[in-house]
């Protein structure tokens, strides 16, 4: 497991107004990434507890990097991308 800093919880991303996540796939050489939504996760909860759950379905690689989602244009978001709230295995597409 690796040491991860600790990130925001998601009341304080969710005070911001941003109910997204993008998420990415830990392996650098991967790059892939999705667009999910945040609110199957309770407001204690920081996004960086929920990285070592993320398992990319490209490169099978176990570990993310969850980032609140700030975009206002969401030009990027791959069809078929989403998951359903409560799944923690991601398929990661790439953009």
């Amino acid at each position: 497991m690796t040491d991860r800093p600790q990130k925001i919880t998601f009341a304080e991303m969710r005070d911001m107004g941003v109910r997204g996540l993008l998420i990415y796939c830990a392996d650098f050489r991967c790059s892939h990434s999705i667009a999910i939504s945040g609110d199957a996760w309770p407001d204690d909860a920081r996004l960086s507890d929920i990285e070592e759950r993320f398992t990319c379905r490209v490169c099978g690689k176990r570990g993310a990097d969850v980032r609140p989602e700030t975009w206002q244009n969401k030009a990027c978001v791959p069809a078929g991308a989403l998951t359903e709230p409560g799944s923690r295995q991601v398929r990661c597409d790439p953009c």
